[in-house]
């Protein structure tokens, strides 16, 4: 054996499968992927988990399958298929690192069919990158490593050290970084790391180049700064990487989206296709409509039906994509809550009944419009596509769900001591009835039956939140004050219910916080009762509030202490102003006898008196005196 390869999840070795029978030998080159040494109450948890893997990748055209596992002092060893050469190897030959964007558009036909095909058996690639992209003998591009990264991650830390990241750093979308608390992973996680693979073979750079592992994450998931796209891309190719990079993983587009834009990379739609209009860039969908005709790259005849038979003309490339979600005849749907009058009127729906639910029977391809039944109603509905949303059991998508006491969410990971909270997000309902939820604490979505969960009350940004009173210890750490729990304000939900909670009542200290939906309540000013109580809300809703108000009531005391002196002082101010006006008196009464006047005047005030401008300055004298000659 010798090592031709070496990765995070472990190195790759060529060597010899032996396998003898009574007539002959049979010698044969695999690659053996020699995992990290993993913790020996571990090994029997990933070979268990190995081992489905393992059956649904079995018969997979465009994947390298295991053709086994075994273990070699300690280290669990997966057997796989040798190939001669990978993309990496290929384009670390090229001039430049890149590949013409014709091969890559090629190559990237024959990735994407293949992560369908794992997608199609509930598996997740997560480490896709051109040096897991194989080349057979036909130079047809095979994925050569799946759902390692998930497979090491749920099997708890190896001997060595933890294994820190679900795939590599410089290909990991914001939710492959800690997705217990940031997930969770989904097939449109894969969209990322796929999209960042293309970029890497088309402009000879890799995603991130010469950044440490925190400053990649500190760039995509505390910034939310994305891959650049290289300049002179089709505009079908460029729209479609671009979209991948989303944030937010339920607006990335479905790999069925991504085949069709590499199939055809100049075009941006195609006539008859279901595309949603938004109110702006990255807004929600106003519209939902068919293609009519192309006008140009940035502009397009659409139907809707809100104007049947007027196709009308929808320009800004950035406001449209096609409809994700599209219906299928025989899915339940119901009525959306914030629709009050339906575009066609409640003729044939239960009038007002939101929560009624229908049966998709048709789509019109032509005008746009959803016909539905209603249990107990043989009329036929027509319903606007964007008024109407799936439903089974009374939840959509979106919905805060409680799972049910008595059920377990994931029973190896309670096993190995892992917390998963009973809240969550309802992310996608699917045909057949079973719904798809987030929850805080689980790595992947999981799917169950609406009976399994009752709703819960849900929350947004903005709103303000404490810690229940009967939470001793919470997940994460809560700032406490004199009085108990401290309130804090939701800055972000996450897709898994997770809450970033800051702290706006607090100077230092106030951001980075984390809730856990299931362990807080809510707290409103109105349900709270007491002057003292309420001001203590107030006061957490900034921290400059508790100075203004002191200063407030600095200025407050301090204008009324002087009030209360001005209005003590009046009975003496006017005992003051009599004896004045008997100073006056004296001072208009004719003065003969000037020294007795003096005297007198003197005696009687406390004030110096007055004199005529002559007789004092011939008593006290001065500069200007009316002697010039005058010593």
């Amino acid at each position: 054996m010798h090592r031709i390869g070496r990765g995070l999840f472990g190195d790759v070795w060529l060597a010899t499968l032996h396998n003898s029978t009574e007539e002959f030998d049979e010698f044969h080159e695999v690659a053996v992927k020699m995992m990290p040494l993993i913790a020996d109450d571990r090994v029997r948890v990933l070979l268990a988990k190995f081992e489905g893997l393992f059956q649904a990748a079995q018969g997979l055209k465009r994947v390298s399958w295991p053709q086994g596992i075994s273990t070699k002092n300690g280290k669990a060893c997966i057997i796989m298929k040798f190939y001669e050469g990978s993309l990496g190897d290929k384009i670390a030959k090229l001039p430049g690192n890149a590949l013409p964007v014709k091969d890559a558009v090629r190559y990237g036909v024959d990735l994407v069919r293949g992560i369908m095909e794992l997608h199609s058996c509930g598996v997740l690639a997560l480490n896709l990158k051109p040096c897991n992209y194989l080349l057979d003998d036909n130079d047809t591009a095979i994925l050569g490593e799946f759902g390692i990264p998930l497979l090491f991650f749920e099997s708890s830390v190896t001997k060595s050290e933890p294994v820190p990241w679900m795939g590599t750093p410089n290909y990991m979308a914001p939710e492959q970084w800690d997705p217990a608390l940031r997930g969770p992973l989904s097939f449109e996680t894969d969209a990322w790391g796929f999209a960042c693979s293309m970029v890497e073979m088309i402009s000879g750079v890799k995603p991130w180049a010469n950044r440490t592992a925190s400053e990649i994450f500190e760039a995509v998931v505390i910034k939310g700064e994305k891959p650049s796209l290289p300049a002179g891309l089709p505009p079908g190719l460029q729209r479609i990487l671009r979209s991948c990079f989303e944030y937010d993983y339920r607006r990335r587009p479905t790999f069925g989206q991504i085949l069709r834009a590499f199939l055809s990379p100049d075009e941006l739609f195609q006539e008859g296709d279901w595309i949603c209009v938004r109110d702006k860039p990255g807004g929600t969908c106003t519209k939902v409509g068919i293609v009519k005709a192309v006008i140009g790259p940035d502009s397009l005849y659409i139907q809707v039906c809100d104007k049947l038979g007027e196709p009308v003309q929808i320009s800004g490339a950035e406001r449209l994509a096609l409809w994700k979600d599209k219906f299928r005849t025989g899915e339940r749907v119901r009525l959306k809550a914030f629709v009050t009058t339906p575009r066609f009127g409640w003729a044939g729906a239960p009038n007002g009944n939101h929560e009624k639910e229908g049966i998709v029977v048709d789509l019109n391809d032509q005008d746009g419009i959803v016909f539905l039944t209603f249990k107990g109603s043989k009329e036929v509905w027509k319903a606007d596509p964007v008024e109407v949303e799936r439903v089974s059991g009374g939840l959509v998508a979106g919905d805060w769900v409680f799972l049910k006491s008595g059920w377990a969410v994931d029973s190896n990971a309670a096993a190995a001591g892992q917390r998963t909270s009973r809240i969550g997000v309802v992310h996608h309902v699917d045909g057949d009835g079973k719904v798809q939820v987030a929850f805080l604490g689980r790595e992947c979505l999981w799917t169950g039956s609406p009976a399994e969960f009752e709703k819960a009350v849900p929350l947004s940004v903005g709103q303000f939140i404490r810690l229940r009173n009967d939470v001793v210890s919470p997940r994460f750490q809560w700032p406490v004050k004199e009085r108990g729990w401290d309130m804090g304000r939701i800055k972000k939900v996450l897709p898994n219910g997770g809450l970033m909670v800051d702290f706006p009542g607090r100077f230092w200290n106030r951001n980075g916080w984390w809730a856990d939906a299931e362990e807080v309540e809510l707290v409103r000013i109105q349900e709270i009762e007491g002057i003292v109580q309420k001001y203590h809300h107030i006061e957490s809703m900034h921290w400059a509030i508790r100075p203004v108000v002191s200063l407030l009531g600095f200025l407050i005391v301090a204008r009324t202490g002087v009030v209360v002196v001005k209005l003590m002082a009046q009975p003496f101010q006017r005992k003051h102003g009599k004896k004045e006006e008997a100073s006056r008196k004296i001072e208009a009464t004719p003065v003969t006898d000037i020294t007795h006047a003096v005297t007198k005047e003197t005696n009687s005030s406390g004030n110096p008196p007055w004199l005529p401008t002559q007789v004092a300055t011939l008593i006290f004298g001065g500069e200007n005196s009316g002697n010039p000659g005058g010593r």
